[in-house]
């Protein structure tokens, strides 16, 4: 029997069985062997990585935030109780829909070159122009020039009011999360006024959940906070009783569960004592 040895790419497969059918007919013998062999050729090399290349960390918000500080190209002032702030319309309409809409909107302010901002303190729009440029907050005691943590809630307070103003999502998430952290008795009322007037339900119930807490209420119920509260938020106080009645029904089932053990001649962790005479 004579050998044949065929080769052929894929996509000729026709060619190659047409051939292969011609040489079948010429051979002696009514015999044909067909030996495949298939090879597969890779389109790049593969292997082990033993390199990698360190890519740096975006600093966008750098070049932002040096932007800011050098002035270079502002084309709009904000004057923001008795001082004033430049800043770059672009920038401002590109991070906050409200800005956009005061800078560029259909019903846009007629003097878009010294817009005077009400209600609202200097730091606090200082803070907020430093977050839109940045994307993060400034140092909040450096920025009052007091080293307390009640200055850096009262600020905290002031600019997530502002973040909702300007609809700044990820700055009123920020700031919520640094008033989570820094509940304490003399500004938990005030942060939980806050967070009922701007819908912010998470540090509202850490607010509640800290103020129903029997060691804490009544030291709570003698600031101005919880004075302010009242005559500002009355609906909060239904809630505030609920919190406290839960409260109470858990520490109440507690110890029942506490006694009934003790009767029964068992400790606290259901241990088994002799009783004494």
């Amino acid at each position: 029997m004579s050998k044949l040895v065929y080769v052929f790419l894929l996509g000729d497969t026709k060619g190659f069985l047409k051939e292969l059918f011609w040489s079948h007919q010429t051979t002696s013998k009514d015999c044909l062997q067909v030996h495949c062999s298939v090879g597969v050729v890779k389109s790049h090399t593969e292997g082990p990585k033993t390199y990698s290349i360190a890519v740096p960390s975006s600093n966008i918000g750098q070049h932002f935030g040096q932007l800011l500080e050098s002035g270079k190209g502002t084309d709009v002032k904000f004057e923001v109780d008795g001082e004033v702030f430049a800043a770059h319309k672009l920038v401002l309409a590109a991070r906050s829909p409200v800005f956009r809409a005061q800078l560029f909107g259909p019903m846009k302010d007629q003097n878009t070159q010294l817009i005077k901002v009400e209600d609202m303190e200097a730091p606090v729009f200082k803070a907020l122009l430093h977050f839109i440029y940045w994307d993060s907050l400034p140092d909040l005691e450096e920025l009052t020039g007091l080293n307390s943590k009640w200055a850096s809630t009262l600020m905290s307070q002031h600019l997530l009011a502002a973040a909702d103003r300007y609809g700044l999502d990820r700055l009123r998430v920020l700031c919520e999360a640094n008033l989570c952290e820094d509940v304490a008795i003399n500004t938990v009322a005030t942060t939980l006024a806050l967070a009922e007037q701007h819908h912010c339900f998470q540090l509202k119930a850490v607010c509640l959940k800290f103020v129903a807490m029997p060691e804490n209420l009544r030291a709570v119920m003698q600031t101005d906070g919880f004075e302010y509260l009242k005559e500002s938020c009355p609906s909060v106080l239904t809630e505030l009783l609920e919190y406290v009645a839960r409260v109470g029904e858990h520490s109440v089932i507690v110890c029942r569960h506490g006694n009934e053990a003790i009767l029964d001649g068992s400790d606290l962790n259901g241990r088994r004592v002799k009783q004494r005479l």
